[in-house]
């Protein structure tokens, strides 16, 4: 999760109903932090979205294709063949979309020229083995672990900008939302980002985007690859003796395996095309959604009736702070909100969970007066939530599943982070999801132990997240 502070999301700040641009399939950014998601430039083809489908697509294409040909006439890495094609591989990042990994801000770090040698080379490689399908330069990801998501979502952003340019375009006038002149690939006529007021902002179709563009994404590509035998034999073959292969191991040898032949890579490249699809706003494995919901449209379902500050001390906000817990509790044991952390009969990642509860928390806070930082980094590491008022007064929250390392989260991060923030007042909340075994017990244990050595001690609370019966089955 970004270190997410007041979020401001665009329906919010102009406004509009959020509800429209869910309609016209258009993801709700948030303009002063990045959503981790990614366009994946495999999608573009079967957008709903015509201009994305058809425009946006033979702009990818196009210089793609460009690119192709540059890297097959070229005779020798510099030459002025590659150089060209090294132009024209653009990895700019991008800020206008508000997608990525910019945390606090919408811009990411730079990247070194090397990343372009790496993937020209390779796309070398497969025109060598026979393959000359544009697309291939999407797969980069796959084969190269310095070819992040980050990479390749940027790279497809800049090579359909004026598609994302002309869509936002149209939607802003159809609102009447003031428009100002950027220079992003042209001339365009955009609306200024409130928070950063000489970037303007992009719309993206929801249906490109992804947790982590296929290529990119190794669970992913090793369902749909390594379910070919061959492939997977000699990916065997390589990993095979290494007991704990890192990521970086896994993608040299799934690239051997690939590479093998013209045949081999063929179907693989089939696998991949055929497996790709974009993050599910119905599932929503990471709550993006629920948690634009949240903050916007049903917020008062949500803020609860948590009484004032009547001083601002600290003994006042931990007495929020576990009001508002026990709202969280309440709102996921008796109104159903423990289906958001769920997908199927699969919990979701703990990022989704935390997600939901900033949320929440975030609701209640900005009725009463206090501030909550996700994830702030303070010395000793990072604790998922640090809420305050003023400048001494700070309580701090770490979320853990029961499936995870409970009885590491409260011995020694919480307690790290605790002496990092110059604080002793924190709250270690475990949400239930099965799976707990004796980690309650235990660190209850721990917890009365430290309470009569004198020492202070972080309050455990439990919500129980697991799945209920449905009512007709009650």
């Amino acid at each position: 999760m970004a270190k997410l502070i007041n979020p401001v999301l665009f329906s919010t700040k102009f406004p509009i109903p959020a509800c429209d641009l869910t309609k016209a399939n258009l993801l709700d950014p948030i303009l002063n932090a990045d959503t981790r998601l990614f366009i994946d430039p495999l999608l573009l083809s079967g957008s709903d979205n015509e201009l994305i489908r058809t425009k946006a697509f033979s702009l990818l294409k196009e210089r793609f294709e460009e690119i192709i040909l540059l890297v097959d006439a070229s005779q020798s890495a510099g030459d002025v063949a590659w150089r060209n094609a090294s132009k024209r591989l653009d990895l700019s990042e991008r800020r206008e979309t508000g997608l990525g990994y910019g945390g606090a801000s919408t811009s990411g770090s730079s990247r070194p020229q090397t990343l372009k040698t790496t993937i020209l080379n390779t796309t070398k490689e497969i025109l060598i083995l026979g393959s000359k399908d544009p697309q291939i330069i999407s797969l980069m990801g796959m084969f190269e672990e310095g070819v992040g998501p980050d990479t390749i979502s940027d790279l497809t952003t800049n090579m359909i900008l004026p598609v994302l340019c002309e869509i936002t375009t149209e939607f802003c006038a159809n609102y009447s939302i003031p428009l100002k002149q950027f220079r992003v690939t042209g001339q365009h006529r955009l609306p200024a980002n409130p928070t950063n007021p000489e970037s303007p902002i992009l719309l993206v179709p929801r249906d490109i985007l992804r947790d982590l563009p296929f290529a990119a994404d190794w669970p992913d590509v090793s369902r749909a690859v390594l379910e070919i035998q061959h492939i997977r034999d000699a990916f065997n073959d390589f990993v095979g003796p290494i007991a704990k292969a890192t990521l970086a191991q896994k993608k040299r040898a799934l690239r051997n395996a690939v590479l093998e032949s013209l045949e081999t890579f063929k179907k693989a490249f089939s696998a991949i095309l055929n497996a790709s699809d974009s993050y599910d706003p119905k599932a929503d494995f990471l709550n993006f959604y629920a948690f634009r919901e949240i903050i916007t449209s049903r917020a008062e379902a949500y803020s609860g009736s948590i009484s004032p500050a009547k001083a601002y001390n600290r003994d006042e906000l931990v007495r929020i702070v576990k009001d508002i817990v026990a709202h969280f509790r309440h709102l996921v044991e008796n109104n159903n909100l423990w289906e958001l952390m769920w997908n199927g009969d699969v919990p979701k990642k703990e990022r989704a969970a935390q997600l939901l509860f900033f949320g929440i928390a975030a609701v209640c806070c900005k009725a009463n007066g206090v501030d909550i930082s996700p994830e702030m980094h303070a010395g000793g590491g990072p604790v998922d939530f640090k809420f305050s008022t003023g400048y001494h007064n700070r309580v701090l929250v770490e979320v853990k599943r029961s499936v995870g390392t409970v009885e590491h989260g409260y011995t020694k991060q919480l307690e790290i982070y605790k002496t990092a923030s110059r604080t002793d007042a924190a709250i270690f909340l475990i949400l239930d999801v099965g799976g707990m075994g004796t980690k309650l017990q235990k660190i209850k244990h721990l917890q009365e132990k430290s309470r009569l050595s004198g020492d202070p001690v972080s309050e455990i609370e439990v919500v129980d997240a697991k799945r209920k019966p449905s009512a007709s089955r009650a």
